[in-house]
């Protein structure tokens, strides 16, 4: 399965860390139809990862966020970085593994 998707993304515009979640939180049927929608929603990885992030696996969800990210994609940033309107908890400039804030609240975050 793993080596399918590979191929099937090969030649897209998906860093292997947004297609490893894509696999993990869809159905693999699902799988090469999400990978395109997400690449003809954004070719930056940070918004294709807050569109996976927040979508979470919901198939409604993923199709809203990527419509959303062609109108103005900060909306979908917010969805998937930030909390209380102000805190951001994630930072999708990083891959998956490495983009969770793990003190949104210490000091250095405020400045």
């Amino acid at each position: 399965m793993h080596d399918f998707i590979l191929t099937i993304s090969h030649g897209m515009n998906i860093e292997p860390d947004i297609v490893a979640q894509v696999q993990a939180d869809f159905s693999p049927d699902s799988v090469p139809l999400v990978l395109t929608q997400l690449e003809a929603a954004s070719s930056t990885p940070r918004v294709q990862r807050c569109i996976v992030s927040a979508a979470r696996g919901h198939p409604w969800y993923f199709a809203f966020l990527c419509r959303e990210a062609k109108t103005d994609y900060r909306d979908v940033i917010k969805a998937a970085e930030y909390v209380l309107s102000d805190v951001r908890l994630y930072d999708f400039t990083r891959p998956f593994q490495d983009a969770r804030i793990d003190d949104p609240y210490a000091p250095h975050a405020a400045l």
